[in-house]
């Protein structure tokens, strides 16, 4: 007997929490890559006629060739397209042109390159591929799927960037600076990491003995009881927990060592991260995220006596930060923002995760802020919403989050973590879930946009992930997003941002920002079993109270680690028991 959809969904669960380094590699493919040297002439489709026989069609195209001064031989492909043969292959830029002259016939609906598709790369990492026990690392999987398909092959909501990695794998990568709680070592980081920084400058919160130093390693950022007892006015509105090892996922996310036999994919095949310590126990504050910011974008900051700190040596492009406060933006963040700009850094911070307002500094201007979708598209139940989002990606929707995660939910996304739960242990991969997870995607894919275009400006970066971005989701059943419908919702461009992420897209206007033409799209509908049961439970989440609705006081991103997973497994833990953990405010918070 087969198993069901809930046994193979704990059986995978299960092999994640018990999987180790040595897992036997599947046969991989080589890396492949679209050709663009050369192309087996042209497709064209003629426009809808009053006369619909052959030699009508024909007799249309004969004229639409003459008028363009060309002459090629056609072969039938459909009821109005053909495949245009000039004799020998064409040069790319020589078919452009000649599909451009082509184009402005009247009898002409669209004429596209017959460029020659290669198998996708499929880089040799054991926990990349699905499985039996494993849904792999689906985040990273071409976008797809249907109504017709069960729940764990719709991808309507992922970047592609699998498919992306057919224009670049991010050789010569720009280097991606990580704020967050440092990071520590692991097999699969190899020698991605560059010399980062610590600026927790409150000793009590920073837990490695000091403040400001040269080292960005990760001490752990747990909270105890005894915590909250020796001292309630530093740990007395912080949450009891394990520490998150918070950067080490984000870096796994961004640059895990890429086709090596070892573990996991990641976004950028050579990636380079900088670890900049901004957070310890509790969170980060404001003045330590902007001193870390500019440091990291190769601006000068000082020390408590007024010396000038090293320069950093390796100046991000990029920088991602999964931190945050429930309040608007202040001056501090925005006068950060706006002098990283003016020198071509973008920053990509977590919406947050508590179904309501967008968190800070995800809210300032000049940010691309970025919201969480579900897999098949529609926001995730916990993600923030709203008009600071500039676009939306997968940043898993665990099935124990509102009352349709076990209809509509998925597993999170497979990435690199740490075995320790208070200092340091052996490194693990893991599961997790949040905007703090979406907001790297979106850096990862704007470091592949730089690695095949130096010369991108932040506003064309912004330009390209909003031109190319896929329409939302639709649908019939599920109602649109707002404080009255929080959870699992349709997004809008008012709500989720421009549209879905999509890395391909962005790929292709990083190659020549001017001639990019964003494709004709059809938005996709979302309408399935799963959803009609999903909708017989009820709301997914309850009405955000309050006017206006803001993010709560533990805002931000979110992570739902090994520990989550063992425990849905073994289906211990009851619906409530979970939410994503928090960025939050005064100090910031993490996306954890």
């Amino acid at each position: 007997m087969s198993p069901t959809r809930a046994q193979r969904f704990a059986l995978r669960l299960a092999a994640i929490a018990l999987a180790a380094f040595g897992i036997a590699a599947p046969a991989a493919a080589e890396p492949g890559r679209a050709s663009v040297a050369s192309v087996n002439g042209l497709i064209v489709k003629l426009r809808d006629g009053t006369d619909a026989s052959e030699p009508a069609h024909k007799e249309r195209l004969d004229r639409a060739l003459r008028a363009a001064g060309l002459n090629a031989k056609s072969r039938h492909l459909g009821p109005r397209s053909r495949h245009l043969d000039f004799g020998g292959r064409l040069p790319h830029e020589e078919a452009q042109r000649l599909a451009q002259r082509l184009a402005e016939s009247p009898e002409v609906e669209w004429v596209v390159p017959n460029e020659r598709e290669r198998r996708l790369a499929v880089p040799q990492d054991p926990l990349f591929a699905a499985s039996v026990s494993s849904s792999g690392q689906w985040w990273l999987f071409p976008a797809g799927g249907s109504n017709a398909n069960d729940i764990e092959e719709r991808r309507r909501g992922v970047a592609g960037v699998q498919t992306a990695w057919q224009v670049g794998t991010g050789a010569a990568a720009p280097v991606v600076a990580i704020l967050d709680t440092g990071i520590t070592s692991h097999p699969d980081l190899a020698s991605a990491v560059l010399p980062g920084r610590d600026f927790v400058s409150t000793v009590e919160y920073a837990n490695d003995g000091d403040g400001w130093d040269a080292d960005a390693s990760d001490p752990g950022d747990w909270v105890s009881e005894a915590d909250r007892s020796a001292s309630a006015a530093l740990f007395g509105d912080c949450e009891v927990g394990d520490s998150s090892w918070h950067g080490t996922v984000i870096a796994g996310l961004l640059a895990a060592g890429t086709d090596n036999s070892l573990g996991v994919a990641a976004i950028n095949w050579r990636g380079r991260v900088l670890p900049v310590r901004v957070a310890g126990k509790c969170g980060a504050e404001v003045a330590d995220i902007v001193a870390g910011m500019r440091w990291a974008a190769g601006l000068p900051v000082y020390d408590g006596q007024g010396r000038v700190l090293p320069l950093n040596p390796n100046p991000a492009r990029v920088l991602n930060i999964s931190f945050g406060g429930s309040a608007a933006c202040n001056a501090a963040y925005q006068d950060a923002i706006d002098e990283l700009a003016a020198k071509g850094v973008v920053v990509v911070a977590a919406a947050g995760n508590e179904h309501g307002a967008v968190t800070r500094p995800a809210n300032c201007r000049g940010v691309i802020g970025v919201a969480a979708l579900n897999r098949d598209g529609f926001k995730s139940s916990y993600s923030n919403f709203g008009t600071g989002v500039a676009i939306a990606t997968v940043g898993g929707d665990p099935r124990l989050l509102g009352n349709w995660g076990m209809a509509l939910g998925d597993d999170g996304l497979l990435t690199l973590g740490n075995a320790g739960t208070t200092g340091p242990r052996g490194g693990i991969y893991t599961r997790e879930a949040g905007t703090s997870f979406a907001a790297p995607v979106v850096a990862g894919v704007i470091g592949l946009m730089l690695s095949v275009n130096p010369s991108l400006s932040a506003t064309q970066i912004v330009q390209g992930l909003q031109r190319s971005a896929r329409p939302h989701v639709v649908s019939p059943k599920i109602a649109a997003c707002s404080d009255l419908n929080p959870g699992r919702c349709i997004c809008s461009t008012a709500t989720c941002g421009a549209g879905i992420l999509d890395a391909d897209g962005a790929l292709r206007y990083a190659l020549d920002p001017n001639a990019y033409v964003a494709p004709a799209r059809q938005a996709e509908v979302i309408d399935n079993i799963d959803v009609t049961d999903a909708i017989a439970l009820g709301a997914d989440r309850p009405a955000n109270t309050g006017t206006p609705v803001a993010a709560s006081d533990s805002g931000g991103g979110g992570a739902l680690g090994l520990g989550w997973l063992a425990a849905l497994a073994l289906a211990v833990i009851a619906l409530s028991s979970r939410r994503p953990r928090s960025l939050g405010p005064a100090p910031e918070r993490a996306a954890r």
